[in-house]
């Protein structure tokens, strides 16, 4: 919940602090990758009233609120006089462990020579979201039916038509790891965007059993169905493959593209198929 609400505009005097790498410009306070992954820094800009002359103090504190708890992050007395016109707070990757809307404020309160009564700030609101970190990378599925040119054709030992194998190199997967495969086909032997072929378009899963944890080569995956994912691939067609491990819930990484050429043409320019 946030601060702000309840509270009499009276007593939010203060501006709110700044966070590096997350734009005031942006109100939804999108927290970018590099400060999830690294922690990053807040800026208290000095306050109205600050003490400014020897024998006075000031109390900062800095507040972090998530999920309905409030958490104190900071806490030092500034002796007068104050000089520094901004302060710097670090905020541990830690406290941005868990997606959702935090805010950051602060309190300052007089200390010296008389206790006073704490002026809050306006609130900072971060947006904390995980799916924008980039998954580590994994190799690129393989295919072990295309010949040394890197076409799947009609003197395959495994047809085509019986689906297409992939391989998945040995990365340090588990029993239990899901693989989540995408398969398209390309009208164009480089599977660029323009070339894609609706409805070729497949998406599989496969849990590796504890065989496929002990393989020191990899595993393979079920085969693709020849229909509807490749049979309109007939002549200087392509196929690419991605896929993500699933780990308990979570991804653990993304692979690069696997590109495989498709040639199912035989003499006379008939394509070959099911017998």
């Amino acid at each position: 919940m946030s601060i702000s609400k309840g509270k009499s505009s009276s007593r939010l005097l203060a501006p709110p602090p700044t966070v590096d790498d997350v734009p005031d410009s942006d109100p939804d306070g999108n927290v970018p990758a590099k400060v999830l992954i690294n922690g990053g820094t807040a800026r208290v800009p000095r306050w109205p009233n600050y003490a400014d002359q020897l024998g006075k103090a000031d109390e900062l504190t800095v507040y972090w609120v998530q999920g309905g708890i409030t958490k104190t992050i900071y806490q030092q007395v500034k002796d007068g006089p104050i000089t520094e016109v901004e302060f710097e707070i670090p905020l541990d990757a830690s406290l941005f462990s868990n997606d959702g809307i935090a805010h950051l404020y602060y309190s300052v309160r007089a200390v010296k020579p008389f206790p006073s009564n704490k002026l809050n700030s306006f609130e900072k609101k971060m947006t904390i979201d995980h799916s924008i970190i980039p998954l580590p990378v994994l190799l690129a599925p393989e295919f072990p039916d295309a010949n040394i040119w890197g076409y799947l054709n009609c003197a395959a030992e495994r047809p085509i038509w019986d689906g297409i194998f992939v391989f998945i190199r040995f990365q340090g997967f588990k029993k239990d790891d899901v693989c989540e495969s995408v398969w398209r086909g390309f009208s164009s032997l480089n599977g660029v965007e323009e070339s894609y072929v609706a409805g070729t378009r497949g998406e599989f899963s496969y849990t590796l059993t504890e065989e496929d944890e002990e393989n020191i080569n990899g595993f393979e995956l079920l085969p693709i169905p020849f229909i509807p994912h490749s049979e309109p691939l007939v002549n200087s067609c392509s196929g690419t493959v991605v896929y993500k491990i699933n780990r308990a819930g979570v991804y653990i990484g993304q692979s690069d593209i696997g590109l495989v050429r498709v040639d199912r043409t035989i003499s006379g320019g008939e394509p070959c198929g099911p017998p």
